[in-house]
């Protein structure tokens, strides 16, 4: 379930340190995620159904930060990308670095900053299935004319989902079912696109459940932020020359005025001497812009991960360095541009790169990805955790 919570407003300047102003701090949640999962847990117990309680174990965004799309490199995959063929943008034949203007450019139109945040708890387990839930909250915020920041009215979401395979059998986890859904929990099934031999396969096995729960948990996330993408979209003007929306990650849909920015780059679209342009980018470059021709892009980059119905688009693509990179890992400060499919003119990419480039200062230096990371995408990330954190009020170890 998908709730409105109600920001507040946001008066002043962006911060520029941790603390956030009174009115953009949660107010405290009549019921607390704790509080309904005590209540189950009493239910279970006058039910007499088993379990193991994993409450103190932390959230799973620890366990696997950093390690999203890791796993063992695929052969065949990878040859496949050396054959993906690309539609190349602005006139080029081939891949071309260009320096971002830094004059005669319109003042920016970014306006506004679409993020998500998600907290991904360990509960119970029964048998062999870890009983997962997740807080995902997701909002946009707004910054005037003068620079002052607000969430955007109606657009601060909060969603508890429970991850739950639902097809193993098992008598007690049925119970445990059936308890949520009388409740009028929202309950996930993480492997719910799988067949039953498949589906078996992992139920039975601890570690992928877990692994499976958290891919599902980061879907939650994304179902929340293309909802408010999909209504920036429905409202925005479609004039170039209105305000934009930038959005933490992918364009998972094809919208008017908004540009995703994918900070990690692992996936890599361009290979060979067009990857080694890319990673030689000097600071205020960007590459001529392209787009994947097969849609590969939309392939799941987990094992574990559903096929979304939200990567059927071809967004306008190129790489833009941020900062200097020199003695660093050849991908710091390196994001991917993603851009609407009518965004194809150099004008109209040049523009949107100096936007983005303008947004270098002040800089989010209290987080550890700061050479890729807006400031206004740093500062809404403290307020939706601290909503995540006032519905977690009593959890075990201060969730």
């Amino acid at each position: 379930m998908v709730s409105n919570v109600s920001p507040g407003g946001v008066s002043g300047s962006t911060p520029t340190g941790n603390s956030l102003p009174r009115a953009a701090r949660p107010k405290p949640a009549s019921r607390s995620l704790s509080d309904a999962v005590l209540a189950i847990e009493r239910t279970m117990r006058a039910a007499e159904v088993p379990f193991a309680s994993m409450r103190g174990a932390g959230g799973l965004e620890m366990a696997f930060a950093g390690a999203g799309t890791v796993r063992r490199p695929d052969g065949d995959a990878a040859m496949a990308l050396l054959d993906a063929p690309i539609e190349r943008l602005e006139g080029h034949l081939a891949i071309c670095c260009h320096r971002v203007p830094t004059v005669g450019v319109a003042p920016s139109r970014l306006r506004a900053f679409l993020d998500g945040s998600q907290k991904t708890l360990l509960v119970w387990r029964i048998g062999l299935v870890p009983i997962v839930v997740t807080v995902a909250a997701a909002a946009i915020l707004h910054r005037d004319e003068r620079g002052n920041p607000s969430v955007m009215p109606t657009t601060l979401k909060l969603r508890h989902a429970w991850l739950i395979p639902r097809r193993t059998g098992d008598p007690e986890l049925a119970r445990l079912l059936a308890t949520l859904d009388a409740q009028g929990m929202d309950v996930i099934d993480p492997l719910a696109y799988l067949d039953d031999d498949a589906y078996a396969a992992v139920a039975n096995q601890y570690g992928k459940m877990v692994e499976a729960a958290y891919v599902a948990a980061r879907g939650v996330r994304e179902e929340v932020e293309s909802g408010l993408l999909d209504w920036w979209g429905k409202r925005a003007s479609g004039d170039p020359d209105g305000d934009w929306m930038v959005v933490d990650g992918r364009l998972r849909l094809d919208v008017p005025n908004a540009v995703g920015l994918v900070k990690d780059v692992t996936s890599q679209h361009l290979v060979g001497q067009k990857a080694v342009d890319v990673f030689e980018l000097a600071p205020g470059h960007r590459t001529s812009a392209y787009r994947p021709k097969d849609n590969r892009r939309s392939v799941p980059e987990d094992d574990l991960a559903a096929p979304t119905a939200t990567d059927h688009h071809r967004p306008t693509l190129w790489y833009l360095r941020l900062r200097d990179h020199q003695g660093q890992d050849a991908r710091h400060a390196l994001v991917r541009v993603e851009a609407p499919s009518a965004v194809t003119g150099t004008a109209e990419i040049d523009r949107l790169s100096a936007w983005v480039m303008a947004e270098r200062a002040p800089r989010a230096t209290a987080d550890a990805r700061w050479d890729t990371l807006l400031y206004p995408i740093h500062y809404l990330e403290l307020i939706l955790k601290r909503h995540i954190a006032s519905s977690l009020v009593g959890w075990p170890g201060g969730q």
